[in-house]
């Protein structure tokens, strides 16, 4: 009975370690069968929040139950890492770039994406030309050299069209003269970025001429040589145009207009700047040529004032001449005659040749010519101021005797008006009326009208 309660003992023991060793391989069997999760997390920070290239991304692993990882950066630098925690990667090729984590254990594996979008680096920059010149109105070639956008914003200030989104906006038309703004504003898809440049335009063309008489033909009578000078703004080129009249040099800037007979006549001037054309006329009245040349209220001074108001007379520079501006003999073949007061007395006066000028005191003119003088009329040749002043034409003189006078003839101005006459070397009769003195010590002086025949072409 003893061997039978052992036996039994015995399997009981040996029943125990079975189930045992099964209740152990069975919990063996469900550790296997149940492995910890597998999450694939990360984050990713674009430093500056710039996604201009290059870009710069910081990686954070918030994966779990991963004891693996395998880092893929399409495009990036560096371009794979098993690291847990690869840090920083740089993306410098516009675009979008993939990152891919895979992590896993040794029964599960997980993936995650993400996607990194470069943008194009951006050399923003445009240059423009003024086609033709810079003369308002103006048309201006934008050339648009900016790199890297996707997205443009043209300004342009006073411009047809005023704004524009096209990458190349062609030809911009500027109305009116001054500074112009051209504003670029461009984008990446991330980023603005803006550039400025100011085009200056000068004036529109303007167009005016100015006309007067020469000098010795200021009486407005044929025949008359005119100046004719441009004062347009802004103009390049100029044609003048007069029909009747005999112009010297049709595209000068300055230049003069000939008119034999008396008319009227419209004198015209074209102008051009590239740009515009135009016309611009005015008229000038040509009178009959009455023969003479007329001068009121001439002024001689006495010898002392020759160099302050002066003792020569010159009708083709329509005025008395100071002694010290003679010094050349091209001044000095224009003067017609002089005059000698030896003092303010006025009680020995007498007008003189332009060859005689050192016999009365004064000196030697350089290139003087030889003027036939007559101080006293003498009886039947001495007008009154009512027949000087009815003097209009050269015929006028005819009742004159011209013939030269002593040259040690003199007169007083007791009595007013007073006349002499004179020719010119060239043929030209005249007539002098003093109607007035002045006695005023050094400055003392005689007022005069004067009458001088023109010459044949004048």
């Amino acid at each position: 009975m003893k061997k039978t309660i052992k036996t039994k003992l015995m399997r009981q023991k040996y029943y125990i370690g079975f189930c045992l060793i099964g209740i152990l391989t069975g919990l063996t069997a469900c550790l296997k069968e149940t492995p910890l999760p597998v999450k694939a997390v990360f984050e990713h920070q674009i430093e500056g929040e710039n996604q201009t290239t290059p870009v710069k991304v910081n990686i954070t692993n918030a994966s779990t139950g991963a004891d693996f990882y395998e880092w893929t950066f399409e495009g990036g630098n560096p371009a794979d890492s098993r690291e847990k925690n690869p840090g920083r990667v740089i993306f410098s090729e516009p675009g979008e770039h993939r990152i891919t984590l895979r992590a896993w254990n040794d029964v599960k594996e997980a993936v995650s994406e993400v996607v990194v979008r470069v943008d194009s680096a951006v050399n923003i920059k445009f240059d423009y030309e003024v086609l033709v010149n810079d003369f308002a109105p103006a048309e201006v070639r934008i050339d648009n050299l900016t790199r890297g956008a996707s997205n443009f914003e043209w300004t342009f200030e006073g411009g047809t069209p005023a704004t524009s989104a096209l990458a190349s906006p062609g030809i911009v038309r500027f109305t009116d003269e001054g500074n112009h703004r051209i504003h670029l504003k461009v984008n990446n898809g991330s980023e603005w970025f803006e550039m400025e440049k100011t085009i200056a335009l000068l004036p529109r063309l303007a167009s005016d001429f100015a006309w007067a008489p020469i000098l010795v033909d200021e009486d407005m009578e044929a025949p008359l040589t005119a100046t004719v000078k441009n004062l347009s703004k802004n103009c390049l080129s100029v044609r003048w145009l007069c029909e009747g009249g005999a112009i010297k040099d049709e595209t000068a800037n300055e230049t003069s207009i000939r008119f034999t007979q008396p008319g009227t006549y419209t004198i015209s001037m074209l102008t051009d700047n590239l740009k515009e054309q135009h016309t611009v006329s005015k008229q000038i009245t040509v009178k009959e040529s009455c023969g003479i040349h007329t001068f009121k209220d001439i002024r001689f001074g006495i010898n002392e004032a020759k160099n302050t108001i002066g003792c020569f007379f010159a009708a083709d520079l329509k005025k008395v001449v100071l002694f010290k501006e003679i010094d050349t003999p091209e001044t000095g073949k224009l003067i017609d005659f002089g005059f000698l007061a030896q003092n303010s007395s006025f009680g020995h006066c007498y007008f003189f040749s332009p060859h005689r000028a050192k016999e009365a005191a004064f000196g030697d003119i350089p290139g003087a010519i030889r003027t036939q003088v007559r101080n006293l009329p003498g009886a039947g040749n001495t007008p009154t101021e009512e027949i000087f002043d009815k003097i209009t034409k050269a015929s006028g003189m005819d009742a004159f005797d011209f013939t030269e006078g002593s040259t040690t003839d003199f007169f007083a101005l007791n009595q007013l008006p007073v006349f002499a006459f004179f020719r010119t070397e060239d043929g030209r009769r005249g007539i002098i009326m003093i109607k007035e003195a002045v006695r005023n010590g050094a400055a003392s002086y005689i007022v005069t009208d004067i009458k001088i025949e023109k010459r044949k072409d004048e």
